[in-house]
């Protein structure tokens, strides 16, 4: 076989490889782009119900600040004290030492 030929036999070779490359990364950009779009176009689904037994609002430090459960409403501060909670026996405030500073009377 010629050198020439063989050069030639090779180049077309890499040029069909390149080629298929080309098309398959094409084809992964194409899905990669419409993923996101299929999901922006989906309307969202709202649950009826939603089931729990508390909820926490915890800061981006990681410190419970806000909770509701069965035995009420609760509030902490920065420092994770307790300031205000709301419960089935009243309402009741705290400094920032977690000391009551008033507190409705009990029914």
């Amino acid at each position: 076989m010629n050198k020439s030929i063989a050069m030639e036999s090779r180049l077309d070779k890499l040029e069909q490889d390149n080629r298929r490359l080309k098309l398959a990364l094409g084809l992964l950009l194409l899905v990669l782009t419409a993923i996101p779009l299929v999901g922006a176009v989906m309307p969202q689904q709202t649950p009826e119900m939603i089931t729990a037994q508390g909820f926490y609002v915890i800061d981006e430090n990681g410190t419970r600040r806000a909770g509701m459960n069965a035995a009420g409403i609760a509030y902490w501060d920065y420092n994770g004290a307790p300031r205000v909670m709301m419960h089935t026996d009243g309402i009741r405030y705290n400094d920032e030492n977690g000391s009551v500073i008033w507190s409705t009377p009990p029914r």
